[in-house]
């Protein structure tokens, strides 16, 4: 304990008394799965992050990185935690080369600020704007306005969370069809090692490395292998226009095969979603959206130049009628970027309905999706457990919102249906990843699925790195 109260002690002459927090009413703010830390840390730059892990390893504390809390709830409960370093104040856009395409940001900006930074003249912007309220203390280090580029990310929760989370947990949603993960945009990053090391990897350019990219191994490690500081992603243009399809279905089968004849066509849609009636039902649409659902619904994204995005509307239009949709909705601009941040927003509006939500990601090879929907769809009606379900279908992903209405009253069938689930992706050459679940229900179920072959080498690299064990200890997959 002596030991203890010394080392926090030293964090704060390093931080500073108003960037060290012990009070246990803040705290408890930042508890992961029920562990509350002695201290949470806000540190202002990259040098003091390295010079608070450096303590903090010496001291032999258990650290856990954190952005705005969004992607907290994913992975096992740590085993010890200690020290929350959050990195809320680290919150500037260090260059927004345009130009060249590329932005360098701290990990703790928003994903959300960065689209409205990058709006245009005409104020169109990835998000719609009356949603981006940029926060005070932000700084941008360029004068450059009306840039015309956007992040070609689709993350959830993308009005709280932050670039740091978003890479960290290397997550992305439905456009991901088109624009990629994290790992297909970061061209660098600048990261502390658990001994506080600061190390940079890549640069402004594609071909900025020689050998093995480092900067990679940070991409969805959680915050196993350190803390990331500074991240460098490339931009794209934003597309010329931007419309929305849903088509209501009476049946999965006949929504997985209009699904199926869509990516079977040589049309580039942004995304290509097949939802049940309880995933539309449970989105809140504020008002803005026309439509009644069937058993199933097809949700089509368009971003494109003009004539590309007019022509996939066309043939959309015109295929629908061969798969016997029972009708049709189209939303353009700024609805279409409403539609979308609020089918992101899914996993938390779920949340809300059910505290004890059990969030699944199943994969497995894109061949596999209708087999696996609609098997997961039978075993969850026969657990009578309710549920929501949202598949990528160009992407090998199902999203599942397991719905429980209160403590113990369905856990065991819960447990059961999330085991028989893994089974059929692993049968299918995949694997499920529960994303969020109740910390006492997270002890029974597999959180990272099955491990793969190559845990051997991921826990060679963790020793390596983190010989004390006291980054995110346990959080990853087998708890490393």
């Amino acid at each position: 304990m002596a030991e203890l109260k010394q080392t926090l002690e030293e964090l704060a002459k390093i931080a500073g008394a108003d960037r060290l927090k012990t009070d246990p009413s803040v705290t408890a703010q930042y508890a992961v799965d029920g562990l509350v830390p002695k201290a949470v840390a806000f540190p202002k730059d990259t040098k003091m992050v390295a010079a608070l892990v450096q303590c903090a390893f010496r001291g032999n504390l258990a650290m856990v990185p954190w952005g705005s809390g969004t992607k907290m709830a994913m992975g096992n409960p740590p085993k010890r935690l200690d020290l929350v370093v959050c990195m809320a104040r680290m919150n500037h856009m260090l260059d927004v080369d345009t130009a060249n395409l590329t932005i360098t940001v701290e990990a703790g900006v928003k994903f959300r600020d960065v689209q409205a930074r990058l709006a245009t003249e005409e104020d169109r912007c990835y998000l719609p704007l009356e949603d981006l309220k940029t926060e005070a203390g932000d700084f941008v280090c360029s004068d450059r306005s009306h840039s015309g580029c956007f992040l070609p990310l689709d993350p959830p929760f993308s009005e709280k969370a932050t670039l740091g989370g978003i890479v960290a947990a290397n997550t992305t949603g439905p456009r991901r069809l088109l624009y990629g993960l994290p790992r297909d945009l970061v061209l660098g990053v600048r990261f502390v090692t658990p001994k506080g090391d600061i190390i940079g990897a890549g640069g402004k350019t594609v071909k900025n490395v020689s050998g093995y990219d480092v900067s990679k191994l940070m991409i969805g490690s959680l915050g196993s292998l350190g803390i990331l500081c500074e991240i460098t992603l490339r931009l794209l243009p934003l597309p010329e226009k931007m419309e929305t399809l849903l088509f209501s279905f009476d049946s999965f089968s006949d929504a997985g095969a209009f699904a199926g004849a869509i990516l079977g066509t040589k049309l580039l849609p942004a995304a290509v979603e097949v939802a049940d009636k309880t995933a539309v039902e449970t989105m809140d649409f504020r008002g803005s959206l026309d439509f009644t659902p069937g058993s199933c619904v097809v949700m089509v994204a368009m971003e494109a130049f003009d004539e590309a995005v007019d022509r996939m509307r066309k043939e959309l239009l015109a295929m629908s009628s061969h798969f016997k949709a029972r009708g049709h909705a189209l939303v353009q601009e700024e609805k279409h970027r409403l539609f979308w941040l609020t089918v992101g927003e899914l996993q938390g509006t779920a949340l809300q309905r059910s505290p004890r939500l059990v969030a699944l990601q199943l994969n497995y090879p894109l061949s596999a999706w209708k087999t696996v929907f609609e098997f997961a769809d039978k075993t969850l009606s026969q657990a009578r457990t309710d549920h929501t379900m949202l598949c990528h279908a160009g992407n090998g992903l199902t999203l599942i919102n397991l719905l429980p209405p209160a403590k113990n009253s369905n856990d065991q069938a819960v447990v059961e249906a999330v085991q028989a689930l893994l089974a059929e992706c692993r049968r299918a050459g995949g694997n499920l990843v529960v994303q969020r679940a109740p910390a006492d229900l997270k002890k029974t179920l597999p959180v990272w699925g099955e491990p793969g072959s190559d845990l051997p080498l991921m826990k060679r690299i963790r020793v390596e790195l983190d010989p004390l064990g006291v980054m995110s200890p346990g959080r990853f997959a087998v708890g490393l």
